[in-house]
Formats: C-alpha cells, structure tokens, sequence
C-alpha cells in the first residue's frame, strides 16, 4: 500500500536504521584509572543562554543522562548543578518552551567526560520568533475569521520541500498571530473565502475572496519567502480583494459507486481549497472559482484505485465543461530486485501483512519513497508480493497516481548499485508515471561489497579526557545516488561510519547538527572547498582526517 505522508514517515525511519550502522568510537582511559574513577561522583555545573542576547535562561529543563539520570531547572541566573554525578560519560540536555535547540532543531545536548577536572557546560537554546499580521478587504468590512495558513520550508533527505506548520483564523480586528516559530523560512497564504450561498446553491456567480500569497508571487510565478531570525518578530499585512467566482460544472466518467475525491490545484501547483459538490447520480461536479488556469483531479481507492485529472480555464462567464474528466484505474507499478551479492546474507524473516483478511508478503529488502517532482506530494510504501506471483525478484508498488517522481531508496541489506525504468537512470532522472498508473518496469541491482570510512577530527589529541561532542560528519555523494545518505554524530574524535555505498565522496565535519539540501549544488556553494574528497572501494576502508566547518555558512 501506498501512504501519503507531509513528511519523513515511520518506514522510512525504520529502513535507515536498518540500512546503515553508524558507531561512535570515543576515546577511554586506561583501565586502571577507569576503575578507580567510576567508584566516584563528581559536580557538573553550567548555565544555559539565549544563544541571540547571551543572556541566561531561568527555569530551564536540564537533564542528566548516563549512569545515573536527574532533572532540575535552571535558577534566575540560568545557572544549575548536578551534585553527584558517577564518573564516565554524561549527555547534558536543555529544553525551555520558547526555545529550540540550535541547528536542525534538534535538543540542546552535549556529552561530557566527569571527572575532577569537569569544566562548567554551557548549553546554548534559540528564543522562538513570530509573524504577526493583519488582513484587510477591499470592501472596509471587517476581516475577522479569515483563515490564514503558514508553511516552513524544511529539508527531506536531500531535498527541499514545503511544510505545512499550522493555520490561524484573524479576530474581529483583522489580526493574526503565529508564535513559537524556529528560525527558518516561511510562507504565508490566506483560504479561500466565498460569501454564503444564502440558499443560491445553483446561482451561476457567487462572489468572495481569492487566496493570496505572503509576500507577494514574483515575476517567475513563485511565491515569495519569509526569512524568519532566531528571536525575530515579523509583520506581514494583507488585502484581499473581492471577486467574482463563476460556477463551474464537469462531468465524470468512470467514477465507481462509492465516488471520488476531488481536489483542485492552480496553476503553480498549489491546492485551490473551494469546496468540490459531487452528484453520483449524474456524474458531475460543481466547484466556484475566479477566473484563472486550474487542474482538476480525483482519485478513488475502493472498490480499485484509480485517477484522473483535467485542466480548466475560467474567464469571465460560468463553465459547462464538455470534455469529462476521466477517472481511470491505476496499474501496480511493477518492480523487479535482483540481488548481485559477493558474500552471503543473513536471511531476515518474512515480512506479511494481512489485507482483506488474506497474508501478502511485503520485500524484506528494500523500501521505496516517491517526491513529487512538480508539488510537495510525497508517496512512501513497502513493495508486495502479487498473490499469483512466487518469483522470489517480482514486486509492486501500488495506488501511485500518475505523475514524475524523484525515487528514494531504502534498502536493508546491502546498496542499490542501479536503480532504472525503462531507458531512464532513476539515481539522477525522475520516474514519469501516465495515466492510469503506466511506466516502465523499475529495475533495481542490490549489492553487498560496502565500504567504510574512519573519521578523525584533526586538532583532536591522541587520547582525549574531554568526551563533549564538537562535529558532526556529513557525507555529500560526488555520484548519482538514489539512497540516503548517512550521518554521524555527535563526533567527539573518532567515528565510524559503515555499509556504505562504493564511490567518491566529499566529508565534510560541521560544529553543529544541520539539515543540509544536499541534492542542490547551489545550496552547497557556501561549503566549497571546505572538509576532504575521497574515493571508497568495494569492500574497503578508509579514513580521513577533517577541520571542523561552522555550519552557520550555510545558513546565511
């Protein structure tokens, strides 16, 4: 089955871990003194700041974690003290609502060695900012209950894409806020807005407000961004304007008895939110929009799936559309696995899942993840078994709609050393699926001949006493890959990073966790030049020495 997911889903989580094993190496002491010092407790002391005013931060949430765990808050002067805590190694970590930990918005940590010689920690926690606006019509009625959605941009395995954070609703002033907010950008879009229909449900006009973009779209028809500072207020002011929305009517064919879902795009991509009526018994839908260029699609999933989409253009006058939209069935994407391993595998268990009371048997080698190549749609599914097919390489993916998908891969044994469909390369070409599902057989190669790759921080002494972390280790692919890429961290001196695939990469250490958009080589200028380029051979190992980059260059 296939989940459409506005995010990194639960089986993607899973296949990562599976795919690749990251161990940390720090360095010890020697066993004698080891065993004298874990008979000890020592004090560990800090203060947790405001990483933008440098000012400390009361009745924070700091907690201890090793051999022993503890909590406490900060006092007034942000200051807090764990008494006795057991020699060895301890994760400090910091939370306050209001506060996001630096970076990737992971939590503030960091891991110490305690010991006589443990220096105070300072922990660093970013304020929260905010966008505060207000909306005003071109008819000088109040504004109030005006839906205003907000998105973040983030980043999804290497990939840009658009998350929706949350909407609001404005007051009887026309204002709105969004508060809590983490450094980033963002933007901003009102609902539609139609008047009430007041019982002219089949009026051929109705009149309202069309969505706008905050800022405004520019010359290329994309819309603007907001870039929001750690601790930063923003203000971004609207005005609607009121227009007309004409009737527009579309017959359907192929619709099974229990109907479709319909939906509504513009023409940039986005979803166009007017309500969609379906009548079933003459096959049809009624929608209002404003004049402009849409899509029209619906989709079905019982008692098959299937999908079908129509492009519209609304002038000046109501639309009767002649020319129905088509809802066709989807075909199974059909995928074949073939496994060119130098050594054997451990066979994992059978994967099952029972669906309409029957047992399917789902690849217990590889899972795939589809991003829409022209919205934010993102399809993630397991490969099934087709209940007449018992050839051990035959699989499928089902319910994709047509599209072009970049493909993502997960594989829990071994690599994907080709990825193909048809005559396409899917590691740097996207998978074009037709209509009612159609598109080449997807062809996938695993192998098992990883590598692995030492890594050791330079300025990083032969035998360190200090566990805190100060790197984390990216891996940017100077090749095509249509996989994950692994991290490690948090890198105190030595890392280990293994089952990786065999090829050339750039390793780059950055002093904090970052979410870099590793598929775009304008977003990786800012670290040109910077970490060490190196080229891992089938079966082998390597290592490499790194500088530690601040991350902060990319975030400009």
């Amino acid at each position: 089955m296939v989940n459409k997911t506005p995010h990194r889903s639960t089986f993607a989580l899973c296949m990562l871990l599976l795919a690749f094993s990251v161990s940390i190496q720090l360095c010890a002491q020697d066993d004698t003194s080891n065993t004298s010092s874990q008979q000890q407790t020592y004090p560990v002391r800090g203060t947790v700041i405001n990483s933008v005013t440098r000012e400390p931060i009361a009745r924070a949430l700091v907690t201890s974690a090793g051999e022993a765990s503890s909590s406490l808050l900060t006092d007034n002067e942000g200051r807090f003290e764990f008494p006795n805590v057991p020699a060895g190694r301890c994760v400090l970590q910091a939370r306050r609502p209001g506060f996001f930990a630096k970076g990737s918005g992971r939590d503030a940590y960091q891991a110490i060695s305690v010991g006589p010689k443990t220096e105070n920690v300072t922990l660093t926690l970013e304020p929260a900012g905010s966008i505060t606006g207000h909306v005003t019509l071109s008819t000088s009625d109040p504004a109030d209950n005006i839906h205003v959605q907000l998105m973040r941009r983030t980043i999804q395995e290497g990939w840009a894409r658009w998350q929706m954070v949350e909407m609001k609703s404005t007051n009887s002033e026309g204002v709105f806020r969004f508060g809590n907010l983490q450094k980033g950008e963002y933007k901003l879009y009102t609902a539609n807005s139609i008047d009430p229909d007041a019982g002219q449900s089949q009026a051929s006009t109705r009149w309202g407000f069309p969505p706008i973009w905050y800022p405004e779209e520019s010359d290329n028809n994309a819309a603007g961004v907001l870039k929001l500072g750690a601790g930063q207020q923003l203000n971004a002011d609207l005005a609607l304007s009121r227009e007309p929305f004409y009737s527009v009517t579309v017959p359907v064919a192929n619709t099974p008895n229990l109907g479709a879902n319909f939906q509504i795009r513009d023409q940039n991509g986005r979803v166009f939110d007017s309500a969609v009526s379906y009548d079933a018994h003459q096959q049809q839908l009624r929608t209002y929009l404003p004049p402009g260029d849409y899509t029209l699609s619906g989709q079905s999933y019982a008692p098959a799936p299937g999908f079908g989409s129509l492009q519209i253009s609304v002038h000046d006058a109501p639309i009767q559309a002649h020319q129905p939209l088509v809802v066709l069935p989807i075909h199974p994407l059909h995928v074949t696995i073939r496994r060119e391993f130098t050594t054997p595998e451990n066979e994992s268990p059978q994967i099952t899942m029972v669906e309409n009371g029957a047992q399917v048997q789902i690849s217990r080698d590889i899972n795939l993840m589809l991003f829409s190549a022209t919205d934010n749609e993102t399809l993630g599914g397991n490969l099934r078994r087709e209940r007449s097919n018992t050839d051990d390489a035959a699989w499928i993916m089902e319910n994709v709609p047509p599209g072009s998908y970049w493909v993502l891969t997960y594989a829990s044994q071994g690599y994907v050393a080709s990825i193909t469909a048809g005559g396409s390369d899917l590691s740097h070409e996207p998978l074009v699926v037709g209509p009612g599902g159609t598109s080449a057989p997807i062809d996938i190669v695993l192998r098992n001949d990883t590598a692995t790759l030492s890594v050791r921080l330079k300025d990083a002494p032969a035998t360190a006493d200090d566990a805190s972390p100060r790197a984390f280790i990216y891996l940017l692919p100077q090749f095509d890959l249509a996989s994950v890429v692994p991290e490690s961290g948090p890198l105190s001196q030595t890392s280990q990073i293994a089952n990786l695939q065999p090829g050339t990469y750039r390793v780059i250490a950055l002093d904090q966790a970052f979410d870099l958009e590793y598929r775009n080589p304008k977003a990786l200028e800012p670290y040109a030049g910077k970490g060490q380029t190196i080229t891992l051979e089938p079966g082998g190992t390597a290592n490499v020495d790194l500088d530690v980059v601040p991350a902060d260059v990319g975030m400009q």
